[in-house]
């Protein structure tokens, strides 16, 4: 089993949401770990779209922002990327 490793766009000067998503990811990942499956993948992109509803509902955080989430393949290797407006702000890769 990799590592799960996240890349920022904006590593300087995140967003309060973002931060608690990277805390809530790191959270569950801990507990239940991840392998490189679909399944897995489908489980990690189910996680962070239930807390971003979270955070929508709760109004706890102000999200101003449309954020997606979108797993994605290429050349083999399998990333969920979080977009705010449309544009990739931290990706999600598993790494040996």
């Amino acid at each position: 089993m990799g590592k799960l490793r996240y890349r920022s766009m904006i590593p300087n000067d995140k967003p309060e949401w973002l931060l608690r998503l990277q805390l809530e990811i790191s959270q569950a990942y801990s507990i239940r770990g991840m392998e490189d499956t679909p399944e897995d993948w489908q489980w990690l992109k189910d996680l962070v779209n239930a807390n971003i509803m979270e955070f929508y509902n709760r109004r706890d955080i102000t999200v101003m922002s449309e954020i997606e989430t979108a797993v994605v393949t290429d050349e083999g290797k399998t990333v969920l990327q979080i977009k705010r407006n449309k544009k990739v702000v931290q990706t999600y890769s598993i790494t040996d």
